[in-house]
C-alpha cells in the first residue's frame, strides 16, 4: 500500500456498482472493472484516494492477490491529511469485493475450484434457462460434491434458497430427475433436447417438444 493525501471532507466511501449485466456468448464487466491479461481488476474511488484490486484469475482461490491505495492526482488540492487511516480502510468493503470476485470468475470460467464453467444464469425463466441450470448442476453432481447446491450458489454468488428454489422448479417442471425421496442426479431428456438446441443454434427459442 502506498500512503499519500485524503481528499476533502467527509466519509470515506468505496464507490460499487452493483449491478452485473451479462450478453449471451459474452461477459460484460461491471464499471470499475476489467480483464488484463490474467488479472481480473478492480478499481474504485474511496473518497480522493484510488483503489485498485488484483485477482490472479489462475489463481486457487477467489479472494484479492493484492491491494493498493494511492493518493490523488491532484496534491495541491488537499489541505490536511492523516495518511492512510483506520477509517479509510474500514470503508473498503472486502466481502463485496470478493463476492464480486467471485461471480465474475465463474462468469469467466475461471472458478477457483474449476466446478463450473458454465455462465452465471442471474435469471433463470425460459425452459432453456431450466436446462442450462440443471446442466450445471449435475455437472457438480457426477464431480461428487455433497451439497451441488451451495456450491451452486456461491460460484454465482447468489443464496442458497435461490439456488435450491430453482432447482426444485427444475425438477417439478420435468428438466431434473432421481430415485424418489433422494435429490435430483440427472438430466431428462427433455433437458437433454433443449441442451441439443444450442449446440445447433436454436437456443432459447427452442421448443419444448414433449
Amino acid at each position: 500500500m502506498t500512503g499519500g493525501y485524503p481528499a476533502h471532507g467527509g466519509c470515506c466511501v468505496l464507490r460499487y456498482v452493483q449491478g452485473m449485466v451479462t450478453e449471451r456468448g459474452d461477459v460484460v464487466l461491471p464499471e470499475g472493472w476489467r480483464v488484463d491479461g490474467d488479472d481480473l481488476v478492480h478499481e474504485a474511488e474511496l473518497h480522493g484516494w484510488r483503489l485498485t484490486v488484483v485477482s490472479v484469475l489462475s489463481a486457487p482461490w477467489d479472494g484479492p492477490t493484492s491491494l493498493r491505495i494511492d493518493p490523488p492526482d491532484d496534491l495541491d488540492a488537499v489541505v490536511e491529511t492523516d495518511g492512510i487511516t483506520a477509517e479509510l480502510m474500514r470503508s473498503i468493503s472486502m466481502a463485496e469485493i470478493r463476492r464480486t470476485t467471485r461471480e465474475l470468475r465463474a462468469r469467466l470460467g475461471r472458478a477457483a475450484d474449476g466446478s463450473v464453467a458454465g455462465g452465471v444464469l442471474e435469471r433463470v425463466e425460459t425452459d432453456h434457462d431450466y436446462a442450462l441450470m440443471s446442466r450445471e448442476y449435475v455437472r457438480l453432481v457426477e464431480q461428487g460434491y455433497r451439497s451441488p447446491i451451495t456450491r451452486l450458489a456461491m460460484a454465482w454468488g447468489m443464496s442458497r434458497n435461490t439456488i435450491s428454489g430453482r432447482i426444485r422448479r427444475a425438477r417439478a417442471t420435468g428438466f431434473l430427475d432421481g430415485p424418489p425421496g433422494k435429490p435430483a442426479d440427472r438430466l431428462t431428456d427433455k433437458a437433454k433436447r433443449f441442451l441439443e438446441g444450442e449446440r445447433h443454434g436454436a437456443g432459447r427459442d427452442h421448443p419444448d417438444r414433449e
